[in-house]
């Protein structure tokens, strides 16, 4: 490779890593480790500039962690984004705009890709080459400003709006759980009936709230709702979908979430911090398997990470970066998340997020009817109940992974959050002791303002 000021992976790595475990794809297809090293190596650095910057604060930008091999293969599912879905979809498997925060068995089942807000960005972003680190943040953004003209400054989030309406993503249909999570999505839905794209499909997937899991009718209602959405998904796709194929996706699925359970609990357990935060945050995201757009990928690679992390827990190895005693921080909150690289070097590490996790690390049943089965789990997501119960939830995952401190960070305009934000805090310091903190983020998505990293670091230095 022609040296540049773009980061390079260690010649020496190489048979290192050419060692592991392939990537073994949905559609039968797989990537050998050394398609994968030729790829990041050879082909990524002059496709995606962006993504190699040796700016020290990006938040876009590779692990360092060049021993991890998930964190490289994470890496070559983000850049691969743009070419994977494009061509599962001309192969006839329909994408459908979902919301973050919800399992996405049943859009597999029915033969779609689900990808959530941030995958929607994902693919966008892949189909723009060349960029380099500050035009490709300034795309982004440019994006956004359409977005919030189209919708409203109002909304706490576009959730890929402007990529779809544009027609620069073709996404079949924008079907998520709504009342789920975020006050916007339901709206966000509705909003598309008045954009310029009016090949897409839309359809509410209502969620129940209050007390929903202790109702048998709440429970039918949902199922009922789940069943509709695979029918209309499985047209889409050209197939009658069974519940036997509901089943079989549902235990896959649950062996990603327990695969993310067992190592979140490896990873909690360690004296060192057996990798970054990034590292961290990827790897049990994989865990509920809408991230890369390919559920059968990112499986693959949490299998192999299981066994790397279980080997560094075992040995005391400690992620490169990270000071020997961090100050431990579990995030709260929905759409905000703080920058890890600079947390980490003020001394601290982010150990735990209750967004996704709840999903996540709620299994569904296997015997019985699969859409009741799946509908009671879903109704059941610790972050969708009560305060009462989230906060018994939250501070379950506070001591599990021995946080000493919370961080509770949501969006401007965030009804959902915003409102429950003080209860949760409260009780968490009433019932634990546990310092916490509360920011609002001003609308606007990925930037990180002076201010929010500012208050952040003060918060590190009174823990």
């Amino acid at each position: 490779m022609v040296k540049t000021d773009l980061y390079e992976y260690p010649p020496e790595l190489r048979e290192e890593f050419e060692a592991t475990e392939a990537i073994q794809f949905r559609d039968g297809s797989s990537a050998t480790a050394a398609d994968v090293w030729h790829f990041m190596t050879e082909i990524a650095p002059k496709r995606y500039p962006f993504a190699y910057t040796q700016k020290k604060y990006a938040g876009v930008r590779l692990s360092r962690d060049i021993h991890l091999p998930s964190a490289i293969k994470n890496h070559y599912l983000l850049l691969t984004m743009n070419d994977r879905i494009t061509r599962s979809r001309e192969n006839g498997a329909p994408v459908i705009f979902v919301q973050g925060g919800q399992s996405v068995d049943p859009y597999y089942a029915a033969g779609g890709i689900a990808l959530r807000p941030a995958s929607v960005g994902l693919w966008a972003r892949g189909r723009h080459e060349g960029l380099g680190l500050n035009e490709e943040v300034v795309r982004q953004h440019k994006q956004k400003e359409k977005a919030y003209h189209a919708i409203s400054f109002e909304a706490c989030q576009t959730a890929g709006y402007e990529n779809i309406q544009e027609g620069g993503l073709p996404i079949d249909m924008v079907a998520p759980f709504t009342c789920l999570r975020c006050s916007d999505i339901s709206y966000g839905v509705e909003a598309h009936r008045h954009g310029p794209n009016k090949a897409v499909k839309l359809m509410n997937i209502d969620y129940p709230m209050r007390h929903q899991a202790d109702k048998t009718w709440a429970v039918e209602y949902f199922a009922q709702n789940l069943r509709r959405l695979t029918s209309e998904i499985g047209k889409l796709a050209g197939r009658e979908v069974t519940d036997a194929d509901l089943s079989k996706e549902i235990r896959l699925h649950n062996e990603g979430r327990r695969l993310a359970i067992e190592t979140a609990e490896l990873w909690w357990s360690a004296d060192l911090p057996p990798t970054n935060g990034v590292d961290r945050r990827s790897l049990y995201q994989m865990g509920g398997m809408e991230v890369h757009g390919d559920p059968s990928a990112s499986l693959t690679v949490l299998r192999e990470s299981h066994a790397y992390i279980k080997e560094r827990v075992n040995k005391g190895i400690k992620a490169e970066g990270v000071v020997d005693k961090p100050i431990r921080l579990f995030v709260c909150g929905s759409c905000v998340f703080p920058n890890d690289f600079r947390i980490e070097e003020a001394g601290a590490i982010i150990v735990g997020q209750d967004n996704h996790w709840s999903d996540i690390s709620t299994l569904v049943e296997e015997d019985g009817d699969p859409y009741q089965n799946l509908a009671h789990a879903i109704l059941s997501y610790p972050y969708e109940q009560s305060v009462e119960v989230r906060a018994a939830w939250t501070i379950e995952q506070l001591k599990k992974s021995r946080a000493d401190g919370v961080l509770f960070l949501y969006q401007w305009g965030c009804n959902t959050q915003s409102a429950i934000a003080r209860m949760l805090c409260d009780t968490i310091k009433r019932d634990t002791g546990i310092p916490t903190m509360i920011i609002e983020q001003h609308e606007g998505g990925s930037e990180q303002s002076e201010q929010l990293l500012n208050r952040v670091n003060a918060f590190i230095e009174m823990l």
